[in-house]
């Protein structure tokens, strides 16, 4: 990530924090988000991950799942609008062009939160302050667990984190078939698997 020490300088303190995906999330997608929300939470973070729309039913078993908020949820939408408004800090995970989260783009770019967007999709729009962007990566999930190495957090990953983060490597991957498997996809599972993370829980589920 570019400017690292601004943005290790950016969490360090309690903020109210939005995390994000794309439009219909997959396991990557919601994945990252979930692991990465599980993490702001251990550094003192209130943490709100909005989806832009539902996903299936069989990702739904991840850790954190029961506090997302759907933005189509029309019942809730004001509310949700507002905390999207109050955001000190809105995460962008999976998508690098604004458009991928359909009706929910027009509020996130109105947000005078720090845009934070992280990714492994070619052509990025430049939208946001902070960026971590690898074509090279596997999937979004990866740059979150290097992104938390980076920050020296390693210790605060557990087994929810690792759950959710090697279900993102695990469908982008194909179960670890598609080319983009490289020796640190697997270094990284190897980690999350001395976490204690049943992988072949996640498998199943």
């Amino acid at each position: 990530m570019q400017n690292l020490d601004a943005f290790r300088e950016l969490i360090s303190s309690p903020k109210n924090i939005v995390i994000t995906t794309h439009y219909k999330p997959d396991a990557d997608a919601l994945g990252s988000s979930l692991g990465l929300s599980g993490y702001l939470k251990k550094k003192g973070h209130h943490v709100t991950v909005i989806t832009p729309s539902d996903y299936p039913k069989f990702i739904a078993w991840m850790p954190g799942n029961e506090d997302v908020v759907n933005y189509e949820d029309y019942r809730n939408q004001k509310k949700t609008q507002q905390i999207i408004a109050d955001a000190d800090v809105i995460f962008c995970l999976d998508f690098s062009v604004m458009d991928r989260i359909e009706a929910m783009a027009q509020p996130v770019r109105a947000s005078k939160a720090v845009k934070v967007m992280i990714d492994h999709h070619t052509f990025p729009e430049s939208f946001a302050e902070f960026v971590y962007h690898d074509t090279n990566a596997a999937a979004t999930a990866q740059l979150i667990f290097q992104l938390i190495v980076l920050l020296g957090d390693k210790d605060l990953l557990d087994v929810a984190i690792g759950e959710c983060l090697y279900a993102g490597l695990m469908t982008d991957t194909g179960s670890f078939r598609h080319p983009c498997t490289t020796p640190a996809v697997h270094r990284i599972v190897a980690d999350i698997m001395e976490l204690g993370v049943n992988t072949n829980l996640v498998h199943r589920r």
